[in-house]
């Protein structure tokens, strides 16, 4: 987990430094911007926490995405929480992987991602049978 310095800024000072990093990100190659600005371990962070936050917004099972993201139990649910409270609808609304799917740049984006969390998925599953009921499931889930 990165580490958090214990002095505290103000809260007007953070609004200011977060506005303009939101602005940063908007004007620069958002790839390359997280690349250079982020550790491995915060991308790392970043990455499970979106993946987290959208399969949740899919409906997988808390099972599903502790194995596949390798979080703990307390994590799912703290995050299912914070999104029943509505703490999540930007990201989930308007990201390129919501709903809101009229560009076929975004539904070819969302396609990709689902195919790639897909594979991860299938990686930490067990070998599959055809015609079973679990994976009829999961696969109803994911498309």
């Amino acid at each position: 987990m990165p580490h958090i310095s214990r002095r505290k800024v103000k809260k007007k000072t953070f609004r200011k430094i977060s506005d303009q990093l939101v602005n940063v990100i908007a004007k620069v190659n958002s790839r390359d911007f997280v690349r250079e600005l982020l550790t491995p371990t915060e991308r790392i962070m970043l990455a499970k926490r979106l993946s987290l936050v959208l399969m949740l917004k899919r409906g997988f099972p808390f099972s599903v995405i502790e194995r596949t993201l390798k979080v703990s139990p307390s994590t799912v649910l703290r995050f299912w929480l914070i999104s029943k409270q509505g703490s999540f609808a930007t990201l989930t609304h308007k990201s390129a992987f919501g709903d809101d799917t009229k560009s076929k740049v975004r539904h070819k984006n969302k396609s990709n991602f689902w195919d790639e969390l897909e594979s991860l998925i299938l990686l930490g599953m067990p070998r599959r049978a055809s015609g079973t009921a679990r994976w009829d499931k999961i696969r109803s889930l994911m498309h």
